[in-house]
């Protein structure tokens, strides 16, 4: 009977060694996740703040292109103008010249 309380003890002893063990292997893989997850929170925040970066550069482009088409579509309405007010008076001096 000790033999058996013996037998008992040693593989009550090894397996706490085993329980303990694993429980600091749980503790490092909790410690890890743990650093993943507030990495990969850093990560998306910088994206999401890269994005919005990004955002704001293609609205100002947009904006910036819209005045000068604008600005170009006055333009060049003005050159139509300036070009149909001299042909109207090429054919006024042609008309006057005979």
């Amino acid at each position: 009977m000790k033999e058996m309380f013996g037998m008992i003890l040693v593989k009550l002893d090894s397996l706490d060694q085993k329980v303990t063990k694993n429980s600091i292997e749980i503790e490092s893989i909790k410690s890890d996740i743990q650093v993943i997850a507030e990495v990969q929170k850093a990560h998306m925040d910088q994206n999401e703040r890269d994005h919005e970066k990004i955002v704001i550069l293609i609205d100002n482009q947009i904006g910036l292109h819209s005045i000068i088409l604008k600005n170009l579509s006055s333009d060049v309405q003005r050159i139509d103008n300036d070009q149909r007010a001299l042909e109207r008076e090429v054919l006024d001096i042609k008309r006057k010249i005979g």
